[in-house]
């Protein structure tokens, strides 16, 4: 990382920062709603999925926002935000103030993801674009392997402590931003305003076409650990679903970090289309596998091939968005972009039905089929983007 220059470097840290005080308080946001507003695990999903839906929502505006202003100035913004609304969530009391917070720190969370990849395609050349993609990647994943375990052990001594260094940790990460340049902003290059560039991006049929396929694909990949837990609690015993859980998710999360940043190396723009055909096979091959495990192994074979979809497709989104979009709307469409961040919503709310209404093990075949529509749309809108370059 030392041969970045030093927007990309401090950019990379925050990130990692950012996500660390994320996951040191989400798994232990449940516990804190249920016993400041005592509500029931069905209306605490009701409330994070509203929460969710407003902020990616918000998330669409807040791309036009940073094609308009400075990137670096909103992105200090994000996570002064952030660090409010976790500092916040210590004193829940009231349903309204806490929902609004709840949003608040989601909104900031997708401002952040969606001005850090502006500002990384902003400042690096095309060729270098994918392994810092593929890097960023592999840091935030090691800050969702370590936060939940480090906020769970934090916790146990004193509850709202999390929350508290979540918040520090935040605010100490703006000095990292607050001590680099201004990024470039080209007045002369300003997007329409916002219903105008909704017109833009509507009229995009490419980007819509990859918008919806993503959003398919992200109900299989984007909260996996959500449907795996619930599939887990029915086929097998508590101690032992958790066991399983434990040891897929580790195999994830050390797969991602040995191999995410060499695999980003090999993913070039003109084959694209190529490297999502063959993450999606390995989606569909990974939920095979889940549907067909029947002990701690093959679940962990069936996880390591399913996290090797993963590490393809999630850079290859971030290159091919970065491939159509025009320099004075990148923010934009990185903003409709991430309204794919709706099928990680949808996906308990689906899989639930489908372990309550058929078997078990079918909801893996349902989701291989979302996968394969998914990628086949985004394999037809890169391909659509290929033979525009040629003509």
């Amino acid at each position: 990382m030392a041969t970045y220059s030093l927007v990309i470097r401090r950019l990379m840290i925050c990130s990692v920062t950012i996500v660390v005080s994320r996951a040191m308080t989400s798994p232990l946001l449940t516990l804190l709603l249920s016993t400041r507003l005592g509500l029931n695990q069905q209306d605490i999903g009701l409330l994070m999925g509203i929460a969710v839906f407003i902020a990616t929502l918000l998330g669409l505006y807040g791309g036009y926002i940073i094609d308009r202003l400075e990137k670096r100035k909103l992105l200090i913004l994000a996570m002064l935000s952030s660090s409010i609304g976790f500092l916040l969530l210590t004193f829940a009391s009231n349903l309204y103030l806490t929902t609004l917070t709840l949003v608040i720190t989601e909104a900031a969370s997708a401002l952040f993801l969606i001005g850090s990849k502006a500002i990384i395609s902003e400042n690096l050349p095309v060729g270098q674009r994918a392994k810092v993609f593929s890097l960023r990647y592999t840091l935030t994943n090691v800050g969702y392997a370590t936060g939940p375990m480090v906020g769970v052990v934090i916790a146990g001594k004193w509850p709202l402590a999390p929350f508290l260094i979540a918040s520090a940790i935040a605010f100490g990460s703006l000095f990292l931003m607050i001590g680099i340049a201004p990024t470039r902003r080209d007045d002369s290059n300003k997007p329409l305003g916002f219903f105008s560039t909704l017109t833009t991006l509507r009229s995009d049929r490419t980007l819509i076409l990859f918008t919806s396929g993503s959003l398919l694909s992200t109900i299989v990949h984007g909260r996996y650990t959500l449907y795996l837990s619930q599939f887990l609690l029915v086929a097998y015993k508590p101690d032992e679903a958790l066991n399983i859980l434990s040891a897929a998710l580790a195999c994830n999360a050390i797969t991602v970090i040995l191999m995410q940043y060499q695999i980003g190396r090999f993913l070039k723009r003109e084959q694209l289309r190529y490297w999502i055909v063959l993450g999606t096979l390995l989606f569909i091959a990974g939920l095979i596998g889940f549907s067909m495990a029947d002990g701690l192994v093959s679940w962990c074979i069936a996880m390591f091939i399913f996290t090797l979809g993963e590490m393809i497709i999630y850079p290859s989104e971030f290159l091919f968005i970065d491939t159509i979009a025009p320099d004075a709307l990148r923010g934009s469409y990185y903003g409709a972009q991430n309204l794919a961040a709706f099928g990680g919503a949808l996906s308990p709310v689906i899989c639930g039905y489908l372990l309550i209404n058929a078997t078990p093990a079918s909801m893996f075949y349902v989701l291989g089929g979302l996968t394969a529509v998914g990628g086949t749309l985004c394999f037809v809108a890169a391909a659509s983007r290929a033979r525009q370059q040629l003509q």
